[in-house]
């Protein structure tokens, strides 16, 4: 490990390319469209490729300070020449151009972790996470509500659970219930496509798949969610009968697409995708069966997933000898909720029950619109 790698290390409990990782905020959106990023640099190779990104994202590019800004993104050269204005502190990027993390020089590392930087982001290598930088930071009060499920060890149930969550949303928004308005999405963000489709009996029906959805850029997000098939007024992203499923880049330009469009997009993430998502994530439930194993394999993957403070909250599914609260206190994350499973061949979004997971789920989309995100 290089030694600017292991000061970020030491300083933040998180590797190379990431400095003091602090949870996204909400910023306002002005009148005239999305709220702006600021440029501060001398290299018109990273300040295009900059302006290309912040353009995808609805955030148009200011190389002055004649209006206001989310955020702001430095080059190499501007973060060295002397901190940002003390009376005027936005979240930074910094961007290097640089092959990899282990390419970018000490001095810029440490002057970022000096900075409070959010991220030292090499381009065009880590343009997925500037992408997904760029769409929490900028993001309008009227975004949709996107929450992912990722389970804490194999076989949890979070493409079910993910399903019941989707079906809450649409069942909100159809009776008029608090939250927002808009359409509801159902991601199956799985590399290898995890099946969502099949396990909530969707017809086989023409619409856009991850292999369409990968090829199209972040400003054609209506084009997209127009084009997903839906099951019981739910659009549906799936993998389809090619089996193409969600990369890492795919998913991160879908998630910055569907944000503005409002509604609710729920994301039922591999575990591999989790970091990828992380980011553009307003809430991720962690979904772990109440056993020793679970929680010892949950504990792991939390570990190498390196979340943003406060993002995950853990949902309890009481198959097991242990009781929610322990799990919660074993695992150090607040209890969002815990449910019985449903009676063997309930199909998830179409069998509705009044009690147990669907329960669970309505009650806790209503605490996450209520503010339970962050």
């Amino acid at each position: 490990m290089t030694s600017e790698s292991a000061l970020l290390t030491a300083g933040t409990g998180h590797g190379p390319g990431v400095v003091d990782p602090r949870r996204a905020a909400r910023f306002p959106r002005p009148g005239t469209g999305g709220a702006r990023t600021r440029w501060r640099g001398a290299d018109p190779h990273l300040r295009d490729l900059v302006r290309d990104h912040a353009t995808a994202v609805g955030s148009p590019l200011l190389e002055d300070d004649s209006a206001a800004a989310a955020c702001e993104v430095l080059d190499p050269a501007a973060l060295l020449a002397g901190p940002p204005r003390a009376d005027r502190p936005l979240p930074l990027l910094v961007v290097v151009d640089a092959v990899d993390e282990s390419a970018v020089p000490s001095a810029v590392w440490e002057a970022a972790l000096a900075a409070g930087a959010r991220a030292v982001l090499p381009l065009p290598a880590r343009s997925d996470r500037l992408l997904a930088e760029l769409a929490a930071l900028s993001r309008p009060d009227d975004a949709a509500l996107v929450v992912g499920v990722a389970g804490g060890c194999g076989g949890a149930g979070t493409s079910s659970l993910a399903a019941r969550l989707a079906g809450a949303a649409g069942r909100s928004r159809s009776s008029g219930g608090a939250g927002p308005e808009g359409d509801v999405t159902l991601v199956d963000a799985d590399p290898l496509g995890g099946g969502l489709d099949l396990l909530v009996e969707a017809p086989p029906t023409e619409g856009g798949r991850w292999r369409e959805a990968a090829a199209l850029r972040v400003e054609d997000g209506e084009a997209l969610r127009e084009s997903l098939p839906r099951v019981d007024g739910i659009r549906l992203l799936t993998s389809g009968p090619d089996g193409a499923g969600a990369s890492a880049p795919a998913l991160a330009g879908v998630l910055a697409a569907l944000r503005p469009r409002g509604g609710t997009v729920v994301v039922d993430l591999g575990a591999d995708l989790v970091p990828a998502a992380a980011r553009q994530l307003d809430r991720l439930l962690v979904l772990v069966p109440a056993s020793d194993h679970a929680v010892r394999a949950a504990a792991r993957r939390l570990d190498r997933w390196d979340l943003p403070p406060g993002l995950a909250a853990l949902v309890v599914r009481r198959r097991g000898p242990l009781a929610p609260g322990e799990v919660a206190a074993d695992l150090g994350l607040p209890l969002a909720a815990d449910f019985r499973d449903s009676p063997r061949g309930a199909v998830p979004l179409l069998d509705v029950r009044r009690r147990g997971a669907d329960r669970a789920c309505q009650e806790l989309l209503e605490d996450l619109r209520d503010g339970g995100a962050r």
